[in-house]
């Protein structure tokens, strides 16, 4: 535990270490933040969060503090840096499989005020796509501009004459330095396995942009008939370039759902921070209490790290536990027992 007083210096001005940033200057703290300006899948990153993730359509991992965190803490950001990039944004989920018609069928018995499937739905939807096993809407998710905040924070970083690298050895090191950790002799016995995602950017002038597509992939509306879509995942890949392959399966996937044309604008890639927990990881290192880390978010950054940064605030300040599934320490050595 340290004071207010103490001198931090978070490495990485990606989502993490930007929000970090911010929460620990509120705080009181003496804050450096340095960025070598490399890859940061934050950049390419979409910036979407929901409520439920994957093909089982099951609650993100500490959902409620997180989502009550978020909802606080983007807006009034937005008011602080002047600047619009939280957009909350209802999802229509399309169902593409048999399974998830039966995952679906579960969920709406289990939270039926949660999602809803008003009348004249469906028939809406399938007039731009091709939803063999049905549809619905996901109310609480949307999707933060990571980078117009990320910009912003940035220039308040510098006017406040807290970014570049310290001048003296700070109390304590925080990394967040995204996908790179895994090369970090400090964090790489953490347990890693990054993904490689591939994002595309297409005009759709025939699709309605009032809501946020997702059927396995996601479609985002970004503005004049733009939206983003994606993300691949690929494994073991240390490039962040494009891939044809990654292009090829969008737009393979896009054809058969979509009645309506598309046309390809852009194509970005980047690697996301993945830990094999699946959780994010936080804390000090076990052999070297000066040094801490915050990462580890996957595509799910947007919705955790609000949160998390005020928990590992909380660890650092008032020593206040982080969940145990997040401790740095916790993980490291079970997955060095895991390495024997």
């Amino acid at each position: 535990m340290i004071s207010k007083t103490s001198s931090l210096h978070i490495i990485g001005h990606g989502l993490a270490g930007a929000i970090l940033a911010e929460t620990a200057s509120a705080a009181g703290c003496k804050v450096r933040v340095s960025d070598d300006g490399g890859p940061a899948s934050s950049r390419v990153a979409a910036g979407l969060y929901t409520p439920l993730t994957g093909k089982r359509l099951t609650p993100s991992w500490s959902l409620d503090p997180s989502l009550s965190v978020l909802n606080r803490f983007y807006p009034a950001l937005e008011a602080i840096l002047g600047v619009r990039f939280f957009h909350p944004l209802r999802t229509t989920r399309i169902l593409v499989s048999p399974e998830e018609q039966s995952d679906w069928q579960k969920r709406e018995q289990e939270q039926a005020a949660a999602l809803t499937n008003p009348s004249g739905f469906e028939k809406r939807i399938r007039t731009f796509f091709h939803p063999g096993f049905g549809a619905f809407d996901i109310p609480g998710s949307g999707w933060v501009d990571l980078p117009v905040m990320l910009d912003a924070l940035r220039r308040r970083r510098e006017q406040r004459g807290e970014w570049g690298p310290p001048d003296t050895p700070p109390d304590v090191t925080l990394w967040a330095e995204g996908a790179r950790a895994a090369r970090n002799p400090l964090w790489r016995d953490l347990g890693w396995r990054n993904a490689h995602g591939d994002i595309l950017t297409l005009r759709i002038p025939d699709l309605p942009p009032d809501r946020i597509y997702n059927f396995g992939r996601f479609l985002l509306p970004i503005g004049e008939g733009l939206f983003r879509c994606g993300a691949t995942y690929a494994w073991d890949i240390d490039s962040p370039a494009p891939r044809a392959e990654g292009r090829a399966q969008l737009e393979s996937e896009l054809r058969s759902l979509l009645k309506v044309p598309f046309e390809v604008i852009d194509h970005r890639a980047g690697i996301r921070p993945v830990a094999l927990a699946r959780v994010p990881v936080a804390g000090p290192h076990p052999e070297a209490p000066d040094q801490w880390i915050l990462n580890g978010f996957g595509s799910k950054g947007v919705l955790y790290a609000p949160w998390m940064a005020e928990r590992l605030l909380g660890l650092l300040l008032e020593n206040q536990p982080l969940p145990k599934e997040c401790q740095a320490t916790r993980r490291m050595r079970r997955q060095r027992d895991r390495n024997r």
